[in-house]
């Protein structure tokens, strides 16, 4: 990770919410989000979601864009 980066995972808004995958279409539910900040500026450099499928399986990760409620 380059210096200079802060990793932080605040709350999701939509946690527990059900979501679905816009490209693949797979669904499941916000579980957590990881937002990685510049610790100089404080900018928002990365956020990824993590989405538990739906019936089980393993958890994805997910840019909040490719993700619309379900």
């Amino acid at each position: 990770m380059p210096i200079g980066v802060s990793v932080s995972s605040p709350p999701h808004p939509g946690l527990g919410k059900p979501v679905r995958h816009k490209h693949d279409g797979r669904t499941g539910t916000i579980s957590g989000q990881l937002v990685e900040r510049d610790s100089d500026t404080d900018r928002i450099l990365r956020r990824r979601v993590f989405v538990r499928p739906h019936g089980g399986g393993f958890e994805w990760e997910a840019d909040p864009k490719d993700l619309q409620p379900a």
